[in-house]
């Protein structure tokens, strides 16, 4: 790497860490929104990460200028991709404390490993009195104080420099299951009852068991990221309408039977991880619910729900017999139109009492659980996508999902907002390799996937990654409609051939009124 590069280099980080870092926490805090649901208290986690990407990639000299990028648009993508990398640990159940130790492998190298360190919750009991870690830390962050501030719409947008449509969009995705759960699960869960037993790892020759979990330990569960609906081959969450998620909750307060929830155990890291396999829209959303996530709908079968309560007098205080006992009376209660937190604590309470039942299968390797929701999968309406996305392995599938959040297919092409859930584009993932790179092995979507995962490697991913980024900077509002959930796969398979040939960016066809017409 020459001089010139090295000062080029040396310029854009000084401009990422100028004043206290206000550029790298720009960068970080516009691809948080896009996530959402993440704590103040967790931003230096991310800033943390994004420094330790940018210093890796300094170590390594992993900036090459012949790709047309500048170093600050290098470190930028660096950042970006640290918060994917961030959110993937923290979901996959892989935030563990590390050190590096060297083995020698069968060819006599040297190799560098990561040795986990198990975690030490800070609830963690450290005394006969009950006192944990977490007591005896002190801090001067005042969480009352952040959580008092009110910001308007307009200081939101010109703080995190978000457009009206960006603005939107991120406030729409706040309220999907996913960001749900990441915003509830560091509450107080004092609320709920005590956390019901549920397997780990098992010391029996059972391949499965059977039992019953009730929504409030569900609910205890995803909070504490002990059981997890994110599975990369698993569809997307949110796919029920909401007359289907209204019925839900009616048959739920019924007390009516539902079909059982089917679990499966991994241990991952030494910790075992409770993967849901089937029934993940029940979970979700009464998950969803149970943190006022939406309304039942008014297009239900069954809306008024009887319950028994106690008699009140005028000022709500229970009425009492002779004998001082409460005196029970019977009552009905229209749930359309209502959140959880409007239901009467009567029926809050026989929401989150309901229990389901589950079968779960015990310490299972990747091939068993990918087989078990194939097998789940047969004969329900699962869209062509989410089905072939099975074939791909858990590995290329996530990597696909993260390549279809990037900014480029959320603010940029003509997508819609329904095809984000229903796997359409994961397939234009998918297709847009295969002509970029496979073009001559093109054939039905399931037989893709299966090709892609026997002779593709991550690298092929990192290089579409790359591609697509370098699109956001050459598109215009004139041809990004072009890029939609029908024609990608054609633009995306051009632009690789123009890469290849080492073409500038911005050439011709990129110009509006020149070259490809619509």
């Amino acid at each position: 790497m020459d001089q010139e590069v090295k000062n080029q280099i040396k310029f854009a980080i000084e401009e990422l860490y100028a004043n206290n870092q206000s550029k790298l926490k720009q960068i970080c805090n516009k691809e948080m929104m896009r996530f959402g649901g993440i704590s103040l208290k967790d931003y230096d986690c991310f800033y943390s990460r994004a420094g330790l990407e940018i210093s890796i990639a300094i170590e390594h000299e992993l900036y090459d200028p012949t790709r047309g990028k500048t170093p600050l648009d290098f470190f930028a993508s660096i950042i970006r991709r640290s918060i994917w990398k961030e959110m993937t640990d923290r979901n996959r159940g892989k935030r563990q404390n590390f050190v590096e130790i060297e083995e020698i492998d069968k060819e006599g190298r040297i190799i560098k490993k990561k040795q986990f360190i198990p975690t030490i919750s800070i609830d963690m009991p450290i005394g006969e009195d009950g006192m944990t870690i977490k007591d005896t830390l002190q801090s001067d962050f005042d969480v009352g104080e952040e959580l008092i501030k009110d910001y308007s719409v307009t200081e939101i947008k010109s703080k995190l420099k978000l457009s009206d449509k960006e603005y939107v969009d991120n406030f729409n995705a706040m309220k999907s299951f996913k960001n749900i759960s990441l915003l509830c699960s560091n509450e107080n869960q004092t609320n709920f009852m005590e956390d019901e037993k549920m397997s780990t790892t098992t010391q029996t020759m059972e391949n499965c068991k059977t039992d019953r979990i009730s929504i409030a330990s569900i609910v205890k569960k995803i909070d504490r990221h002990t059981i997890r609906f994110d599975h990369p081959l698993q569809r997307e969450s949110d796919q029920w309408s909401p007359s289907m998620k209204g019925n839900l909750v009616s048959d739920i307060l019924q007390g009516n039977k539902l079909h059982p929830l089917i679990f499966a155990e991994q241990i991952i890291n030494g910790v075992p991880i409770i993967w849901d396999l089937d029934g993940k829209q029940r979970c979700t959303n009464a998950y969803s619910y149970s943190k006022n996530g939406y309304k039942v709908s008014k297009n239900i079968r069954r809306w008024l729900i009887k319950y028994q309560t106690t008699e009140k007098d005028e000022n709500g205080n229970d009425i009492l017999d002779e004998n001082g006992f409460p005196i029970a009376v019977n009552a009905e209660f229209d749930i359309r139109g209502k959140k959880f937190s409007d239901l009467p604590e009567e029926l809050r309470d026989r929401f989150l009492d309901y229990s389901f039942n589950y079968d779960q299968y015990l310490n299972c390797s990747e091939e068993d659980i990918g087989y078990h929701i194939e097998r789940y999968n047969d004969g329900k309406t699962m869209t062509s996508p989410q089905k072939g996305i099975m074939k791909l392995g858990t590995e290329y599938a996530e990597l696909v999902k993260s390549i279809s959040n990037m900014p480029f297919f959320k603010d940029m092409g003509g997508y819609k907002v329904s095809e984000f859930k229903n796997g359409a584009i994961n397939r234009v993932v998918v297709e847009s390799i295969m002509t970029s790179n496979y073009l001559d092995k093109w054939n039905k979507f399931d037989d893709m996937c299966k090709y892609i995962k026997e002779n593709s490697d991550v690298s092929i991913f990192d290089d579409f990654e790359d591609m697509v980024e370098r699109l956001e900077k050459v598109v215009t509002d004139d041809v990004s409609d072009m890029f939609n959930s029908k024609d990608s796969f054609l633009w995306f398979g051009m632009f690789a051939r123009f890469v290849k040939a080492e073409s500038d960016d911005q050439r011709g066809w990129f110009r509006p009124g020149a070259g490809i017409e619509k």
